[in-house]
């Protein structure tokens, strides 16, 4: 991976855990290291503009949660609650929103 990737990727888990008060969005649990946290691409990154990688395509979820948000990548079907508009919702985001900022990130 390169350095510039690097950079953004750690850009935008600092500012998703950032706005979600370094806490799982969905079950509210807070983990003691911010390891224990994921920041999930709420549409998948090969399916944005840039990668995604923006706050508005973001959420911050623990292991459980991120598991469950991760079915509908796996095979379409959302676990209940974690559909991609559930979670845009959560942040009050939604994909269009997501997408205009992923373009403004090649600008």
């Amino acid at each position: 991976m390169s350095s510039q990737k690097k950079i953004i990727r750690a850009k935008f888990r600092a500012s998703v855990f950032d706005r979600d008060k370094f806490k799982c969005r969905m079950c509210d649990h807070k983990p003691e290291m911010v390891e224990e946290l994921d920041a999930h691409h709420i549409t998948d990154r090969a399916l944005m503009p840039n990668g995604g990688y923006v706050p508005e395509n973001g959420i911050a979820l623990c292991p459980i949660c991120h598991l469950r948000a991760e079915q509908f990548h796996r095979d379409g079907r959302a676990f209940p609650g974690y559909s991609p508009d559930d979670l845009y919702r959560k942040i009050g985001s939604s994909k269009e929103i997501a997408t205009e900022a992923s373009e403004k990130l090649g600008a």
